[in-house]
């Protein structure tokens, strides 16, 4: 069965460069899905969650960077293979 285009993804550059962003709406900016993230999350392949009060979210900062090497590494694959 072939994948199927997620068209609802937002640019990078929509997400704000500091602060906070909750599961839900990180998704949108991500490669993929809600269990990958918390499962990444745990296991340290992605950015770690923070916990303030009772919310679960994500430092927008952490995220960028993660996903700038990530696409560095991905096009550095590419070129080498």
């Amino acid at each position: 069965m072939a994948a199927k285009l997620d068209t609802t993804k937002l640019s990078l550059d929509q997400l704000p460069a500091h602060g906070f962003t909750r599961a839900a709406q990180l998704l949108k900016f991500l490669p993929f899905g809600r269990s990958t993230l918390w499962a990444w999350s745990a296991d340290g392949r992605f950015v770690k969650p923070v916990s303030i009060g009772a919310i679960t979210c994500w430092e927008n900062e952490k995220v960028h960077a993660w996903l700038a090497d990530h696409a560095s590494s991905k096009a550095t694959n590419v070129m080498e293979g």
